[in-house]
């Protein structure tokens, strides 16, 4: 309020020369030649002084209020207002005793009116009104009551008149003080306004951006799902008709390869569904960055060794706070590609500490990738150079899960590339930590090499999965017992017991989840080991089994990541 003030006042003081020629000149053919002219010309030089003063300090304030400080500057308009007023009310004392009574009653008429409209000169500031009228005030009073000797009644008016015009001048202040409040509101309110715009036009831009990704992946995905659902259909008449051996595990080995590219597709869906719908929330853990990249690496030195690629890693030690899990697949992802689009050469990895992040990079001696088509490698479906939608390519989301994941942990990613010399990926993550203390019982443990003698529990309310699952634990040597809901699992586990192994679906028919269900027999039976399998994507089921400590795996599987799952389960 005070800075509005101090401007307000400012812009006035620029007028007041003007004001104060004009008054001037009145006086001069009011009481010319009853003063002296040497006398009225030196006051009026005077007071022209005083107003120029002024009004360059007013223009001056106004070049500079951004960063004047308001209260300095209101002191000073303050001692300027002194000035003025002691120099109009010098002309008074000096006139007074020069004049007849008839042209005394005129100037005392003009110096009673100069402080009344000194009211709106001062913009509301009683201080400014006050040290401005009092100074024209009590110099003419006193002269009056000297040359009067009218002691009580003039300067008693003279108080009453000033007092008045410092309360209407306070007034005036509050007045200010609302207005200024009200504008403030009015701007906080345009502001919102302007702001709440903003972000409803950049909600309705992320929308249509959605809904554009929605259509192109359901587009795609519809394509990448018919094309392996035709071919299957194909072959199951071909199994039909009952063909010979050699053909038999031909078409083995091609619907195998489609399940599998099947499933890829459906766990790149369910990934990207999940990291679009905020679904996965990022764990927070201490974990040694190049021991997951060391075993990540060791998962792709054979395809890449089946490809003649060198596949070589160069790894400090290096601890993160954060999502271990995450980040092992965002480094899949970058291997996989590189791996599937690179023909001749070597990939590196490399992972290094730079202050509060870790650098983890993956090049290779690839291709490379153009220039234009840099933004768009991470949209969903997208490949280079595979038009046809080869399966044994992938299917394109890869680097889009890639993208999602690094936004969740806060990281970023660039790529930097050569036509026909490569391409080079760099994750910058944040929250590198110091190493945990070592605890007691931290020695790694080999999985087992066989499940002979394993007797393992199976519930799922769908009777194929049981089919499946039975079959395929027996070709591993273990024994198989399955429930298709919850009392039946009972059953089992009164007839013979815990398992060495459980392995339940998330969902089950009635209203408890598998989840639930385990925690409740081992509530009743003791520990056992646990491995959930689910389709969901994210309920607070999942949850639930994480915060249990449940391992969960989710379907579609392949049978070496159920094998591997089973066996860390089972530890």
């Amino acid at each position: 309020m005070l800075r509005e003030l101090v401007t307000l006042h400012a812009r006035v003081l620029r007028r007041m020369p003007l004001v104060q020629l004009l008054v001037v000149v009145g006086l001069a053919l009011a009481l010319l030649p009853e003063v002296p002219r040497p006398l009225f010309l030196g006051w009026g030089a005077l007071t022209l002084a005083v107003e120029i003063l002024r009004a360059g300090s007013g223009a001056w304030v106004l070049r500079r209020i951004e960063v004047q400080e308001p209260s300095r500057t209101h002191l000073y308009f303050v001692a300027l207002a002194a000035l003025s007023g002691g120099a109009v009310g010098l002309g008074g004392a000096l006139f007074l005793p020069h004049l007849s009574l008839e042209r005394q009653a005129l100037l005392a008429i003009v110096l009673f009116a100069m402080p009344a409209a000194g009211v709106s000169v001062s913009v509301g500031s009683r201080y400014i009104l006050a040290a401005y009228a009092a100074t024209i005030l009590v110099p003419a009073t006193e002269i009056y009551v000297h040359l009067h000797h009218a002691l009580w009644v003039v300067q008693g008016l003279s108080l009453v008149f000033l007092a008045f015009l410092i309360t209407v001048a306070a007034d005036g202040e509050q007045l200010l003080l609302r207005s200024v409040a009200i504008r403030r509101e009015r701007d906080q309110v345009v502001k919102e306004l302007e702001r709440s715009n903003a972000e409803t036009r950049a909600a309705m831009i992320r929308a249509e951006r959605g809904a554009q990704a929605r259509a192109r992946v359901l587009a795609s995905a519809s394509h990448d799902l018919r094309q392996p659902l035709h071919a299957l259909s194909i072959y199951s008449a071909v199994l039909a008709a009952k063909p010979d051996p050699d053909t038999l595990r031909e078409v083995g080995h091609n619907i195998d390869q489609i399940v599998r590219s099947l499933g890829s597709l459906l766990a790149g869906l369910l990934d990207l569904s999940r990291l679009s719908a905020g679904y996965y929330v990022p764990e927070r853990q201490t974990f040694a960055l190049d021991r997951v990249v060391l075993e990540t690496c060791r998962e792709y030195e054979a395809p890449a060794t089946a490809k003649g690629l060198a596949l070589t890693h160069d790894c400090a030690t290096v601890w993160l706070c954060g999502d271990a899990l995450a980040v092992g697949r965002i480094l899949r992802n970058l291997l996989d590609n590189a791996v599937k689009y690179t023909e001749r050469g070597d990939i590196r990895v490399s992972i290094h500490g730079d202050g509060s992040q870790a650098i983890l990079t993956v090049a290779d001696t690839g291709k490379g990738i153009p220039p234009r088509e840099r933004a768009r490698i991470f949209e969903e479906f997208y490949q280079l150079d595979n038009p046809g939608r080869d399966r044994s390519r992938g299917v394109g989301l890869g680097l889009a899960i890639v993208k999602r994941l690094c936004e969740l942990l806060g990281a970023d990613i660039g790529v930097e590339s050569e036509l026909e010399r490569g391409a080079r990926f760099t994750v910058r993550i944040p929250g590198v930590a110091a190493p945990p203390a070592p605890q007691a019982g931290d020695e790694p443990i080999s999985p087992s090499a066989s499940l002979d003698g394993l007797v393992a529990y199976v519930v799922d309310d769908e009777q194929d999965i049981l089919t499946g699952m039975r079959a395929l634990l027996e070709v591993w040597k273990a024994k198989v017992h399955v429930a298709d809901s919850a009392p039946a699992a009972e059953q089992l586990f009164r007839k013979y017991g815990k398992p060495g192994l459980l392995i339940a679906d998330l969902r089950l028919a009635g209203h408890e989840h598998g989840a639930a269900l385990a925690a409740r027999l081992r509530t009743a039976y003791g520990m056992f080991p646990v491995l959930i399998m689910t389709g969901e994507t994210g309920t607070d089921a999942i949850r639930d089994a994480h915060v249990a400590g449940l391992p969960v795996v989710q379907k579609p599987v392949a049978p070496e990541a159920l094998r591997a799952a089973i066996d860390a389960a089972s530890l």
